[in-house]
């Protein structure tokens, strides 16, 4: 596919978690059992390196990435050994205890790991303590490996990202750059949802903007199958699901190529799910199709399951498409530059050493 080159593999390990979320997007518990294999794993991993040169990150998650003990530390080993930075996402459960927490970052730094993000706040605080979220990080910090700590919001009530913040055993990490917080829009799953008091001017940027998740990660859900993105939707959404790459004959690469004929996925790329809805349903419309709407995915959803916007979707994007290819088109010209710029910079460094 011209232009198009992922970067980043995720592999979502397992939907089994130590957690049970009540608005989890993959409604993951301890109760559910089924995970990839360490060689469906490298196998899947070895086919991104192949099939995709632009590949520069393998991401674990789930689910909980580390409910898979020793096989993780293999898979990440194996994908550091490949040259590709590494990730994974975690709760943090595993750093409940302080010596278990140092002994888990030890083998992390010895597979190569690049970054871990820790994900908490109110929900996962009902089942993964925050001392763990900061026994976890400390730990990681002193193996020297960059932690991003990811707290989901819960408008004025959330405290939880302030505490982090001001806690002593993490103070020096932080100063230093180890470790790093953030607070991410929060989305619910189920109507009966408690309200999170979310600003939506204030977040109205990132939900009008255009999906970077969409042609640029290749993600192997638990059940061996590929799909076009990593969003908080993909299971709710069939049109993200790209095929089985457990099939006879399949490769990785053919199938992330079916989207070459998707138009609705340029479109996502470009404006994101939310202004398309504003774009082919009208002010009147999407406003109220839209409200409550606090996060990018959540409009996806909404995108590609309300038979309205479907409906007007199929009436209207014939109108879209040669203005919406061509803003596409230019961007992957501009990021084709931008990675041209950096290789020249590369090689006259290279030069001068």
């Amino acid at each position: 596919m011209a232009g198009l080159h992922p970067t980043t593999l995720t592999i979502l390990c397992t939907y089994r978690c130590t957690a049970a979320c009540a608005q989890c997007c993959f409604e993951s518990s301890p109760r559910i059992r089924g995970r990839l294999s360490l060689e469906v794993m490298k196998r899947r991993i070895q086919d991104a390196v192949e099939a995709f040169p632009s590949l520069a990150v393998v991401v674990f998650s789930g689910g909980e990435a580390f409910l898979l003990k020793d096989d993780l530390f293999e898979a990440i080993r194996f994908a550091s050994d490949l040259g590709k930075s590494t990730r994974v996402v975690t709760n943090g459960f595993w750093g409940r205890a302080g010596a278990r927490a140092r002994e888990c970052a030890r083998r992390l730094r010895e597979a190569g790991i690049s970054e871990i993000n820790i994900s908490t706040g109110v929900d996962h605080a009902k089942f993964v303590p925050v001392e763990s979220v900061v026994h976890a990080a400390s730990a990681l910090a002193d193996e020297a490996i960059r932690t991003l700590i990811t707290v989901e919001a819960d408008g004025s009530q959330n405290q939880i990202h302030a505490r982090l913040a001001s806690d002593p055993v993490l103070r020096n990490a932080i100063e230093c750059g180890l470790v790093s917080l953030q607070v991410n829009s929060w989305m619910p799953f189920h109507e009966d949802a408690p309200s999170r008091g979310h600003d939506i001017q204030a977040m109205l940027p990132e939900l009008v903007s255009g999906c970077g998740q969409i042609f640029e990660t290749v993600v192997v859900t638990p059940h061996d199958n590929l799909s076009a993105c990593c969003g908080l939707t993909l299971e709710h959404i069939p049109e993200m699901r790209l095929g089985s790459l457990s099939a006879p004959d399949v490769q990785m690469k053919k199938l992330y190529e079916r989207q070459r004929g998707d138009f609705l996925k340029y479109w996502i790329r470009v404006d994101g799910p939310y202004t398309i809805i504003q774009r082919v349903m009208g002010v009147a419309d999407s406003e109220e199709i839209l409200r409550g709407v606090v996060h990018k995915c959540q409009a996806c959803a909404i995108l590609h399951q309300s038979e309205r916007v479907r409906a007007a979707l199929a009436a209207r994007y014939k109108e879209f498409v040669e203005e919406v290819l061509g803003r596409f088109s230019l961007q992957q010209a501009m990021a084709d530059v931008s990675c041209w710029d950096r290789r020249v910079s590369q090689d006259e460094e290279m030069v001068g050493s």
